[in-house]
């Protein structure tokens, strides 16, 4: 009879069963926060992306600036790859300069990148720390 009255009053889990939810959640747990953290960790990317873009424009600014108040012909825009920009970048970026030639009919062949034309084609590419770059394009005249 007594044996009786204790299995009534027995609620409740038993130990293994805490233990296997305990050990379910955790696999839970992990599964959503690895999530998180990738998230997390790629987050700067498009502020760093938008800093590159603001440095490149800037750059080319500049550069559209030099032809404004010098002239087409400037020697500070001399034609020629992997050149230094005319602006400081930010810590942990790097800029190069490209100033070719162009002819009316292709605008984007820079094969002929010493030939004197009538058209510059300004390409400012600027690396970020992360690896990635932005490039930017434009093109001068001499009107």
């Amino acid at each position: 009879m007594i044996k009786n009255e204790m299995k009534k009053c027995q609620a409740g889990f038993t130990l293994i069963e805490t233990i296997i939810t305990l050990i379910v959640l955790s696999i839970a747990a992990i599964g959503v926060l690895s999530v998180f953290t990738f998230g997390i960790g790629r987050s700067a990317d498009p502020l760093i992306v938008g800093q590159a873009t603001q440095m490149a424009q800037g750059e080319l600014d500049t550069v559209i600036g030099i032809k404004t108040a010098n002239g087409f012909s400037s020697p500070d825009l001399n034609t020629g790859t992997g050149q230094a920009c005319k602006t400081a970048m930010l810590t942990g970026f790097n800029c190069s300069l490209d100033i070719c030639f162009v002819t009316d009919v292709s605008l984007d062949n820079t094969g002929t990148c010493n030939t004197p034309t009538l058209y510059k084609r300004v390409a400012v590419t600027v690396t970020n720390p992360t690896g990635g770059s932005v490039e930017l394009v434009t093109l001068l005249t001499s009107y």
